[in-house]
């Protein structure tokens, strides 16, 4: 006795349908890991702006500091050499006598206290030294 199993054909409405909900499973899928990437980059970016706007800022704080740094140092250069090459800043950041408010010139450099004022991009910075 042999038996032969046939099997049903499924109509194609049935196949249509199960297609069709396999595809809006993948959309789903997609919609939700598109959300999860977009929320991980917001995130991100969230925590990292801050903290680039703050280093912006600390690069303005260093220069306007190095820049006032560089005027003393100028000034203990000319008490001790003798020499009037006044520096010039690459960067665009400027210094000034901070007791007169007009540019540092050798005399300016030969009675303490010495106070130079460094400017760079809006920022301020000042030393003042005795000797």
């Amino acid at each position: 006795m042999k038996q032969i199993f046939k099997t049903k054909k499924p109509d194609a409405k049935c196949s249509t349908l199960n297609a069709n909900s396999q595809s809006g499973v993948v959309v789903i899928l997609a919609v939700l890991m598109i959300g999860i990437i977009l929320s991980i980059v917001l995130t991100l970016s969230l925590i990292f702006i801050p903290k680039i706007r703050s280093a912006a800022d600390i690069k303005s704080s260093v220069a306007a500091a190095y820049a006032a740094e560089t005027a003393i140092e100028w000034c203990l250069y000319v008490n001790r050499i003798g020499s009037i090459a006044v520096p010039v800043m690459s960067n665009g950041a400027t210094f000034i006598n901070g007791y007169t408010n007009a540019a540092f010139v050798p005399a300016d450099c030969t009675a303490p206290p010495l106070k130079a004022v460094g400017t760079y991009q809006g920022v301020t910075r000042s030393f003042e030294i005795s000797f």
